[in-house]
């Protein structure tokens, strides 16, 4: 998501397998579970894992593709 918003302009298309595209928006359910472990991991890094929220969010808002619809 930085080199899409910085100075490399750089095309984002996000693919969501097997997980709903609000679930990674709002980090929930299944994802939110999934998240939190990773968070644990990084505890002391707070700054940065907020940093993952907010790509994760802004990826999620953009059109791609679910595969679940085939």
């Amino acid at each position: 998501m930085e080199c899409k918003e910085k100075e490399n302009r750089q095309t984002v298309i996000p693919i969501f397998c097997y997980v709903d595209p609000s679930h990674v928006r709002y980090q929930s359910d299944s994802f939110a579970e999934a998240f939190a472990k990773q968070a644990s991991r990084y505890k002391d890094d707070v700054e940065g894992m907020q940093g993952w929220r907010n790509a994760l969010t802004a990826a999620a808002n953009l059109k791609g593709y679910d595969i679940r619809d085939g």
